[in-house]
């Protein structure tokens, strides 16, 4: 059962607008508690059963206002859910909407939770808040796109055979959800090619794709992408999970070794084929939106002061290729892929 603490006149008068505001809607990390059987939870990193534990989740709102709902938990994901690769699983959030009702999570019934893989590390820590900022970067250049929010979460053993696991992580939108958002359907079709997709957003993808170094992505093979089918037909491609990306430059990332790169922070276009006449108006749509992304890592307090340098002088890197004809046409040009990746 939901309980709410708080002096019940401020309550009353911030309730609503909270509610109203929704998880997305706001960009200030959140602080959450989640209780449940941690340490259960985490031996369960290298099982193939995906087995849900009830767990009790708080956070505290602006205001101070804190509220408690029942969900269940489950380990997901495949790389970061190894115990070899991670200390901590990626985890899946599930509640009744009816729990949720009229608290900030109203409206969502799933959610991923992107954690941290070695919650003791600081360059984990890190990792995390440069993934985040990256879904942020995608949202402001893509149409289509995985809302996220931040937080700051305190895992609890319920059992209290261990200590609590402090750690950024981030809430990740639901695909039907994001689906719904747009009018589509979520299409779990593999073989796709990229004549199936719409043009536009697709080669937004792609050049997003390049220009944060991520070659862990597949429209056929269905990897790290999601595809929207709406009324017309119409497929769209939206990208998801950077955390093998250049820009991101985890240690434990590293390319596919059919790729013929060296390193994760070595860019290649793994996209379709265009014309530079075709390909300008979304180098313009990059361009212009180039302040609004180095606003992004401003807004990061917590992200270190180094890895915001390194990473913007990376992206001027991008924009500097994107903003030369002759660099623009070898890097999207010369090896494009016709048919698919």
């Amino acid at each position: 059962m939901m309980r709410r603490s708080a002096v019940g006149l401020v309550f009353l008068l911030c309730a609503g607008a909270v509610h109203a505001q929704g998880l997305f809607r706001d960009t200030m990390p959140l602080d959450v508690t989640i209780e449940t059987e941690l340490k259960a939870l985490i031996r369960e990193r290298d099982s193939t059963k995906f087995t849900p534990h009830p767990a009790t989740l708080t956070y505290r709102d602006a205001a101070g206002v804190s509220t408690t709902f029942p969900a269940t938990l489950r380990a997901r994901g495949h790389f970061r859910r190894q115990a070899r690769n991670c200390e901590f699983p990626p985890l899946k959030l599930e509640f009744a909407r009816k729990d949720a009702r009229e608290t900030l999570f109203q409206g969502n019934a799933n959610l991923k939770i992107t954690t941290n893989c070695r919650p003791s590390t600081s360059d984990y820590q890190q990792y995390i808040l440069a993934e985040y900022a990256l879904y942020r970067v995608y949202q402001i250049v893509s149409p289509k796109y995985f809302r996220t929010r931040l937080a700051r979460i305190t895992y609890h053993d319920k059992a209290r055979t261990m200590n609590d696991v402090v750690s950024w992580a981030f809430f990740i939108e639901d695909d039907k959800e994001v689906a719904k958002k747009f009018g589509a359907e979520i299409d779990e079709s593999h073989g796709a090619l990229f004549r199936d997709l719409e043009p536009s957003q697709l080669a937004i993808t792609s050049l997003f794709e390049y220009m944060v170094a991520n070659t862990d992505w597949s429209i056929t093979g269905l990897h790290n992408i999601a595809l929207l089918r709406d009324s017309t037909g119409t497929i769209s491609p939206v990208a998801f999970d950077f955390d093998w990306s250049g820009a991101v430059n985890a240690r434990y990332s590293f390319p596919d070794a059919r790729l013929g790169i060296r390193s994760t922070t070595e860019r290649l276009y793994r996209g379709p084929c265009r014309t530079m006449a075709e390909w300008q108006p979304v180098l313009d749509r990059f361009i212009a939106a180039r302040p609004r992304i180095e606003a992004i890592y401003a807004s990061l307090p917590a992200l270190d002061a180094r890895r915001k340098r390194d990473v913007l002088e990376y992206f001027a890197e991008f924009y500097k290729i994107i903003g030369d004809q002759k660099s623009a046409r070898h890097a999207l040009l010369d090896g494009c892929l016709p048919q698919g990746n």
